[in-house]
């Protein structure tokens, strides 16, 4: 197994040494104690990894049946007139401002 014994420089910053076996990792941690240093020791380790991905129907929108809403709505101040094609005065009307909303006036 690989071992590596990892010492922080101040102004380098950090620094390995790879050790092939137990006896050389522990040569360099004496190594590193005895020079004021706080070592750190790593070893690497054997793993597999393996990712899937797939991809169904792409560009395909999915199919959810819905269900109608059983409660009655939020309720309204307003007239319900079921089949009145003639379209509301007070809405054609609009608010009769002539200037621009989003203009100041100068002074």
């Amino acid at each position: 197994m690989d071992y590596q014994v990892w010492t922080k420089d101040e102004f380098e910053g950090w620094g390995k040494v790879d050790c092939g076996d137990k006896a050389a990792a522990m040569r360099e941690i004496d190594k590193a104690v005895r020079a004021g240093k706080d070592p750190l020791l790593t070893a690497a380790i054997p793993y597999k990894l393996s990712i899937k991905l797939e991809e169904d129907k792409i560009g395909e929108a999915t199919k959810v049946k819905t269900r109608r809403d059983k409660s009655p709505g939020a309720e309204s101040e307003g007239q319900v007139r079921p089949g009145d094609l003639e379209p509301v005065p007070e809405l054609d009307q609009g608010s009769r401002d002539s200037q621009s909303g989003d203009s100041v006036p100068n002074q």
